[in-house]
């Protein structure tokens, strides 16, 4: 499960292709903000050295920009010339921006960006596709029921009921443990495919609730929540909620939509006991058990699971893995810091630096162990379907529809890990042939400008000074 849809990671300007720009600038152009675009202000608790600001898109993604762009888009009006934007940024800003300077900062860094343009159409804004993300995703709770979820859901965030609910499941843990009925459930359900079922179906219903936690704490906080979908994590199935808007919230409102579905997990674990008390149902105690293992594996900050936001929350970097590529160039090749982490406060980069020396090598054992044992997976997978699909005729003929639901069942979370490592290949083959493209262009781009670009960065270098 993850809270984010993939595109909603703050993009990074300094990734944006440069298109040509005349030698003079025409003062009387008049540049224009793209359709609905809207400045957030201030990214509240980051851990850069200077202060960055979200700039939301039309599509719904969040753009962090520095105060420096923040300062430009906010010159534009649509009816000011280049030369008065240049003026009036340069009082937001606090220094001197030239003409030609707005210009730049305008046509190689907001265009591209889908964000301001001198042209009369702006150019289709790059949509942020990480690798390690959700894919072949579609919507299963669409924005408008997800907001009144969220608003019905929102008052279990009160303090007084938060504490409430995770004093009564420490409680709850503590007698399941001490009286042994964890044991006995297990036994029970092992054996029983319709006992199975119910905890399969009971775990997919606590999974749709722990979205409803991440939408309920956005809400909460004065966000406005979008959208539940379901995809495929790498080779998961995983559900997901789309709150974009969170990054707009200080950290407080943002960690308290990353802990929202960890939360309502506890809520849910909570409900169950109490149904449990009363009706004595086998596994229960089986279910409230998957559900806090469920919950240990939302904090693992690996990949984009809740620990990953959680942690990006912490230190004040929206989108940790954008930061891996700098830092093993800084660290295994020894170049220079980029400026992407020497804008970093010191203590965010050692933590950050540290993250990434622990999330490397087990993101590169798990796709080596991927690709040695997919072959023998596959072929496991293959006969355990034949399995199933024997099973599953034997008891339709027998009516016994228990075992038949199971049996599908099983077999579709057997195809789902083809999917995602499809769906990941292919994805990452595409990363690198658009990477090689890329190269290629900015050289035949560099080969002729060279000059003019570096004494414009030379410049636009002195008024981030």
């Amino acid at each position: 499960m993850t809270r984010h849809t993939p595109q909603n990671v703050p993009a990074s300007p300094s990734a944006a292709p440069a298109p040509d720009l005349p030698t003079e600038p025409d003062l009387d152009a008049v540049p224009r903000l793209a359709e609905g675009i809207s400045l957030l202000g201030e990214y509240e608790g980051g851990g850069y050295d200077e202060p960055r600001y979200l700039v939301s898109r039309d599509d719904g993604q969040m753009v962090l920009v520095s105060r420096m762009l923040n300062a430009v888009l906010g010159a534009i009006t649509g009816d000011r010339t280049l030369a008065q934007v240049a003026e009036q940024a340069s009082r937001d800003f606090g220094a001197l921006l030239s003409p030609e300077a707005a210009q730049y900062l305008i046509e190689r860094k907001l265009k591209p960006l889908g964000l301001a343009t001198l042209d009369e159409q702006v150019a289709a804004p790059p949509r942020a596709n990480p690798l390690l993300a959700l894919s072949l995703h579609r919507v299963l709770i669409p924005a408008g029921a997800v907001r009144r979820l969220a608003a019905m859901f929102a008052p279990l965030f009160l303090p007084p009921i938060v504490v409430a609910v995770l004093l009564a499941l420490l409680t709850l843990d503590v007698w399941l443990l001490v009286t042994g009925h964890v044991d006995t459930s297990l036994h029970a359900s092992v054996g029983s495919p319709g006992l199975m079922l119910a905890v399969f179906g009971v775990m997919i219903t606590n999974t749709l609730f722990h979205e409803c936690g991440h939408a309920g704490g956005c809400h909460y906080g004065g966000g406005r929540p979008g959208a539940i979908g379901v995809g495929v994590l790498i080779v998961a199935p995983a559900f997901y909620t789309n709150v974009n808007d969170a990054y707009r919230l200080d950290r407080r409102g943002r960690l308290r939509t990353d802990l929202g579905g960890i939360y309502f997990n506890s809520v849910f674990a909570v409900m169950l006991g109490a149904i449990y008390l009363t009706t004595g149902f086998a596994a229960i105690p089986t279910i409230i058990v998957l559900i806090h293992v469920q919950m240990l594996q939302q904090l693992i900050p690996l990949v984009r699971l809740d620990g990953y936001y959680i942690l990006g929350d912490l230190v004040g970097v929206p989108n940790l893995f954008e930061q891996i590529p700098p830092i093993l160039r800084h660290a295994v090749l020894r170049r220079e810091p980029a400026r992407s982490i020497r804008n970093l406060r010191r203590r965010v980069r050692v933590i950050i630096t540290i993250w990434v020396a622990l999330v490397v090598p087990a993101l590169l054992a798990a796709m080596v162990n991927m690709v040695i044992f997919l072959p023998r997976y596959l072929d496991t997978a293959m006969v355990n379907i034949a399995q199933y699909w024997h099973v599953c005729t034997v008891a339709f003929d027998r009516g016994e529809a228990g075992v038949v639901t199971l049996a599908v069942l099983s077999m579709i979370i057997l195809l789902v890990p083809w999917v995602g490592v499809t769906s990941l290949v292919t994805r990452l083959v595409l990363k690198i042939l658009r990477g090689v493209r890329e190269r290629v262009r900015r050289a035949r781009v560099g080969a002729g400008h060279s000059g003019e670009i570096g004494q414009r960065e030379q410049e636009l270098a002195e008024y981030q000074r």
